[in-house]
């Protein structure tokens, strides 16, 4: 996988949409305890990046993000202005969105962020052993804090 393969935009859930708690639907529930269980075996994958890659594609082809949209910043329900949102969301490529399904979005996105270092890391990037650790860590503890949101049970996931 090249650098051109790489996602042009991150989607990220408007702050103010992102879910506390949600209730998913039985197929939601199937599909999203399969993404992220894959992801914590993808994880587990520190030796085999191109393993855990395919992994990842995979469970990325499973999700279906086409109901997204961009989410409206004429009001950011925040102190920033729209201008600086927009500003630092062309700055780092993302584009905030809005979906009837933000479980969905809120994974797939978890992913994508997860094949995105994996895409970078095969490129002979020098990343430091001690930091690719603890950010595995960290999409560690987003699946299980993820897990608690959509009332997966975490003995089911590990």
């Amino acid at each position: 996988m090249t650098k051109d393969a790489l996602p042009e935009r991150l989607y990220l859930l408007a702050p103010w949409d992102l879910p506390i708690e949600q209730q998913l639907s039985e197929a939601n529930e199937v599909k999203l305890r399969q993404a992220l269980t894959q992801l914590l075996h993808a994880l587990d994958r520190s030796s085999d990046d191109q393993e855990a890659l395919n992994i990842i594609n995979q469970e990325l082809a499973h999700l279906d993000i086409s109901h997204v949209f961009p989410a409206s910043v004429s009001s950011t329900q925040t102190a920033l202005k729209p201008w600086e949102v927009a500003d630092f969301n062309n700055y780092f490529k993302l584009m905030h969105v809005q979906t009837k399904e933000p479980a969905v979005c809120v994974v797939w996105s978890l992913l994508t962020a997860y094949q995105t270092f994996l895409t970078l890391d095969e490129s002979d990037s020098e990343f430091d052993l001690t930091q690719v650790e603890y950010l595995k860590e960290g999409f560690r503890c987003y699946v299980y804090l993820l897990a608690r949101v959509f009332n997966l049970s975490l003995e089911e996931i590990q």
